[in-house]
């Protein structure tokens, strides 16, 4: 069987379609219709297994202004739940603080895989979204998708959308900025082994940095590894295979990298900072949790989506018709890993 419809609903109780409809929408006793006959129509509708499109009653709803702003959050699968605690918490500062009429409805998909959920860009199923996490692939997937819904991009940079994202080339500056300041002149960087635009500029902007400030990373020093606890282990173990292994490491995109990379550097006795100095990318728990502690340029979550929220609703309400890119400004969070050096960083 098809679809259930409340027309099929109603030849089957012998009712017009608007009762059933009434019923349905949980209104009988509003409309002083009988017990009796919305029991009849419950069970109809059970037993013919019905689901109610609650994208259309939405949006009959919100014609009428009798329902809130539904925003749909597309996570991808590759994001760890320590980011989605601050994406939350950010969400909850935003709406609440704001006192905006806003429903949050988080929709999952497969990194890389955005095509496989084009019905939430064809069908409108939100009044906006913000989508987080976006490989290349799925870029060029929504970029040319024909959809005039309202979309705003987490962290990544659009010609055709809005977003709210970090200047990744100067991301890596800082690294190397900080790296020289401590006085390191060889270093080495790892890097995840996704090809992706936004961390080949994070990449070559901790690279022209390095060369800026007289900092050497060789080849041989620059690892692209999994992220997680084995490829964090083959990626120093590549680098410190090198004659001369450098005096300093950033971490590009550490997630479990970081594990791997802290556990072969204390099975081969190499003191961190002592003889490495490590600066990571993206605050997490884990990075208060290692030992030594890890020092990171944040990325400052809860304000990126606070802001994000804040687009997403001008967008949706005409205050914003063109497409812009916000950059927000980022810190380093200073531990044990790699010191500090200047009142400069705080």
């Amino acid at each position: 069987m098809g679809r259930v419809s409340v027309k099929m609903i109603a030849e089957r109780t012998n009712l017009s379609p608007g009762t059933v409809s009434i019923i349905l929408n949980g209104r009988a006793r509003e409309m002083r219709i009988s017990e009796e006959t919305e029991k009849r129509v419950l069970e109809e509708a059970r037993k013919l297994g019905y689901k109610p499109n609650i994208y259309a009653r939405r949006l009959r709803q919100q014609t009428s202004g009798k329902v809130s702003t539904v925003i749909g959050i597309l996570w991808p699968s590759l994001y760890s739940s320590e980011l989605l605690v601050r994406f939350f918490d950010g969400l909850h500062s935003s709406i609440l603080e704001k006192n905006m009429d806003v429903e949050i409805v988080f929709k999952p998909y497969q990194y890389t895989q955005l095509y496989k959920i084009g019905e939430v860009f064809r069908d409108n199923f939100y009044n906006g979204v913000i989508i987080v996490g976006a490989s290349d692939a799925d870029m060029e997937y929504i970029n040319n998708e024909k959809t005039l819904m309202p979309t705003v991009f987490f962290n990544r940079q659009s010609d055709r959308f809005s977003s709210v994202c970090l200047d990744d080339y100067n991301v890596g500056r800082m690294a190397a900025e900080l790296l020289s300041a401590r006085g390191h002149r060889r270093a080495g960087i790892i890097e995840s082994n996704l090809l992706m635009k936004h961390l080949s500029m994070r990449k070559i902007g901790f690279l022209d940095g390095c060369r800026s400030y007289g900092v050497e990373v060789s080849e041989e020093h620059i690892a692209q590894e999994t992220m997680d606890v084995p490829g964090g282990k083959r990626a120093l173990k590549k680098i410190f295979a090198t004659k001369e292994h450098p005096t300093a490491l950033f971490f590009s995109m550490p997630a479990g990298m970081i594990n791997g990379a802290y556990e072969f550097l204390h099975s081969k006795g190499i003191k961190i900072p002592e003889d490495v100095e490590i600066v990571g990318y993206g605050d997490t728990i884990t990075s208060e949790l290692l030992n030594p502690t890890l020092t990171v340029i944040d990325l400052p979550v809860q304000n990126m989506v606070i802001r994000c929220i804040q687009l997403i609703t001008e967008i949706i309400t005409g205050q914003v018709d063109k497409p812009i890119t916000v950059f927000e400004k980022t810190n380093f969070i200073f531990r044990e890993s790699c010191g500090d050096f200047s009142t400069k960083w705080r």
